[in-house]
């Protein structure tokens, strides 16, 4: 924690914003925070008021494009009417895979792999780079392509007539839900002919990607410039994303979800796990995380098609550190190259929840590594890891999902500088007739495969502790209260087990327990990215609405 009055000079000159904002991208890599003693609440609180106070006005100054008003529904897929409770008749499954790179050509050199594209290609983690001294502000370009950013796509059917399910996931920071619906929209009429009732995006979380969220944009430009663009309508001309890349990967994205659902053939799909405990690690009390890796493995009638291996987990991918300049997708791409090269099978790996959850190098061998040689070993031995699952249970041909839209208030006012300057574009509507108030337009889904797995996808980075259980008691928690509530486990029918996908059509920021958010004035690391108090709660309400509208 930081010395109250080192923290109350900050804010008398207003260094609060810039230097909060700026480091938003760390927070994966940072250390825990708990609950301070009696007198430093007393203070911090105080400062919690000035601070807020000071935001507030900042933040209602800045002229901003957000529409009063939001059309329910739009590019939003609901997902199926009727749920079954058992196969259809005739019912089979079936599975599409495919897979793109992210990376366009003339961005990178092609023998030697460094950087040669334009000057407003910026990395999705901390913006100050490999060089310690370098300003925060001084956002850099990437250096060198390590390996590749890749976009893996799964289609899946159950052959009950009522449509099929996608699911991408993309080596990328993060994705608002605008990018989600552009996505989406791309694909309305080859979804309609495909009878596609559920398309769905997801981000694996590396810090060594290309910035596909805004965060690492021009921070000057972004405060002083663009509200005069917001202003007098122009274009925004500081913003973190380069729209040619962008449009690329709407692009590829896209193609590469038609390329699976083109690919779908029938089989059977398997369920199992293996033990993860030893291969991640908490850094925030209290430690809840799934101990489990889990594997959905599709294996085709076709004797000659490889079978396709869906991975389950919840780790940052931050093995070059959450400031790297290198371009990589990190550890699992290389669990996919030894899953392709050892065990002939397509891979993709869907994040479960996060929070500060990351990989340990509990089971590599000792010695000095680079971090080239850690993530790679890291990855082999994953793929080595679950190739040895022997609990699978056959699912039966069973897939029953549905999505609900909701809204979260957004009371983070740095995010909510962010939206309202343009250097981060998601779908919110504004909020009451006074002030800088949004709301962020987000969803949640629910889905059943066979009749003994249920699966919840949840926006942004969700805190386990709200699907498993375990929030830390008011004794121990940072607002010294209890948060009473039934885990999204517990919510689901049937007593199925449970699996979440998460980071899932919106990077709507950390998703934590409402008792153990720390005072806006300390900048928690995990805080920082909360884009509200409220998070959890309308999450959980959302949630609850789903798996009601099914029992």
């Amino acid at each position: 924690m930081k010395q109250p009055f080192t923290r109350a000079l900050a804010l008398l000159l207003c260094t609060g914003l810039i230097c909060g904002a700026a480091s938003m991208p760390v927070s994966a890599a940072e250390g825990e925070s708990r609950r301070p003693a009696a007198f430093d609440r007393i203070l911090y609180s105080v400062e919690d008021i000035l601070l807020k106070g000071l935001l507030w006005v900042i933040d209602a100054l800045i002229p901003a494009r957000i529409p009063r008003g939001y059309k329910t529904g739009t590019d939003f897929y609901p997902g199926m009417e009727r749920f079954l409770d058992q196969p259809a008749n005739g019912a089979g499954w079936k599975l599409g895979y495919a897979r793109a790179s992210l990376i366009p050509e003339g961005l990178f050199d092609p023998e030697t792999r460094r950087y040669i594209g334009p000057n407003d290609v910026y990395v999705g983690g901390a913006p100050k780079g490999e060089d310690p001294q370098r300003p925060l502000i001084d956002r850099k370009n990437p250096t060198l392509l390590l390996d590749d950013m890749c976009v893996r796509a799964t289609a899946l059917g159950d052959g009950s007539g009522r449509g099929s399910v996608v699911f991408a996931s993309l080596d990328a920071y993060a994705l608002t839900s605008r990018d989600a619906r552009v996505i989406r929209a791309m694909l309305e009429d080859f979804a309609r002919q495909n009878q596609l009732v559920s398309i769905n995006i997801g981000v694996l979380h590396q810090h060594s990607c290309i910035d596909t969220l805004g965060f690492n944009g021009p921070l000057l430009g972004g405060l002083f410039v663009n509200p005069w663009a917001n202003l007098l309508g122009l274009k925004r001309p500081y913003y973190g994303k380069n729209p040619a890349f962008m449009d690329n990967l709407y692009k590829t994205v896209a193609d590469t979800i038609k390329n699976a659902v083109r690919a779908m053939e029938p089989g059977r799909l398997y369920y199992g796990a293996a033990t993860a405990k030893d291969w991640i690690h908490d850094k925030r009390e209290p430690k809840v995380m799934d101990s489990e890796m889990h594997r959905l493995r599709f294996v085709p009638n076709n004797k000659n098609s490889r079978e396709t291996w869906l991975l389950n987990l919840g780790s940052h991918c931050v093995g070059l550190d959450a400031d790297t300049q290198k371009i990589s997708g990190d550890f699992p791409y290389y669990i996919e190259e030894r899953v392709n090269r050892q065990y002939r099978a397509n891979f993709q790996m869907v994040l479960s929840g996060q929070l500060a959850i990351n990989k340990s190098n509990h089971h590599l061998p000792s010695g000095e590594r680079t971090q080239m040689e850690t993530i790679t070993k890291y990855g082999y031995m994953v793929a080595d890891h679950i190739a040895q699952i022997k609990n699978e249970i056959n699912l039966k041909p069973l897939l029953n999902i549905r999505h609900s839209e909701y809204r979260i208030p957004v009371d983070n006012l740095l995010h909510l500088f962010l939206f309202r300057s343009g250097m981060v574009d998601s779908t919110g509507v504004k909020r009451g007739w006074i002030g800088p108030g949004m709301d962020l337009i987000t969803e949640t889904g629910y889905m059943e495969l066979g009749d003994s797995l249920a699966v919840a996808l949840a926006p942004g980075e969700i805190d386990p502790i709200l699907y498993l259980g375990g929030a830390s008691p008011a004794a121990e928690a940072f607002t010294g209260k209890d948060f009473l509530f039934t885990p999204m486990k517990d919510m689901v029918r049937g007593g199925r087990k449970f699996l979440m996908f998460g980071v899932m059509n919106d990077h709507s920021g950390y998703i934590l327990p409402p008792n153990d958010i720390q005072n806006f004035a300390l900048f928690g690391n995990e805080e920082l990215n909360c884009a509200s108090a409220k998070s959890a709660q309308c999450l959980l309400e959302a949630f609850k609405g789903l798996t009601d509208s099914v029992k």
